[in-house]
């Protein structure tokens, strides 16, 4: 169940994301065959992995325009675009599988943003260009094809356009809990300002799930 109020979304807890496909609720195997049955299934097992379904399905349009057999120059294969060494250290045996590569690139991004505290624009550089590149540089790597990366696929999640301008460091989408537990995202301080929220009492976790107006 997700509640939205004003850009900021409710989100309840998701179950983990199991490795290997299986869920809770049953063994169940898609073999998406159209555009229509990949983004289902994408919706699905984001769901399951804990992330928005909006945020993955903008990295798979970017990263892939939905085609399963995809091959980048640099050999990155698949709907969400693994490189070979990715995959073998995600356990993806079939890249090339949709929901198999679905459910390991959807792993590889949770972990990402894990590890950045919910900060999106650095999690999807890191995603694109390694998290050496982002260590590097302190931040989102001055990549003309990063910068670019990064912002279309924030705007196609956010639904308007959004621009990184001359800053290596945008402020950072966070999740918050409330007194209740609750999950809350935003990027937008109590006082209204862009806030990293770094230094809130409720900062209690990386972000699982999504930010935005729900459509």
């Amino acid at each position: 169940m997700r509640t939205t109020l004003a850009g900021v979304l409710l989100l309840a807890a998701a179950s983990p994301c199991a490795a290997n496909g299986a869920v809770a609720t049953g063994d169940r195997t898609v073999r998406a065959t159209d555009r229509s049955d990949l983004r289902r299934m994408v919706g699905r097992v984001s769901e399951e992995c804990g992330l928005d379904p909006r945020l993955v399905d903008a990295l798979v349009r970017v990263e892939s325009d939905y085609d399963p057999r995809a091959v980048s120059r640099k050999g990155a294969m698949g709907l969400m675009q693994l490189m070979p060494e990715t995959a073998r250290r995600l356990e993806v045996d079939d890249p090339f599988d949709p929901e198999e590569n679905v459910r390991g690139g959807t792993r590889e991004l949770s972990r990402l943003v894990d590890r950045y505290a919910g900060n999106l624009q650095l999690a999807l550089a890191a995603y694109n260009a390694g998290e050496g590149a982002v260590a590097q540089h302190s931040g989102i790597p001055p990549y003309t094809e990063t910068r670019n990366y990064v912002a279309r696929i924030l705007s196609l999640y956010t639904g308007r356009p959004y621009s990184l301008g001359g800053a290596y460091r945008a402020a950072p989408v966070r999740l918050l809990r409330g007194p209740e537990g609750a999950a809350v995202i935003t990027n937008v301080a109590s006082d209204g300002r862009l806030s990293a929220a770094a230094d809130s009492p409720l900062a209690g976790g990386p972000l699982r799930g999504g930010f935005g107006l729900a459509k």
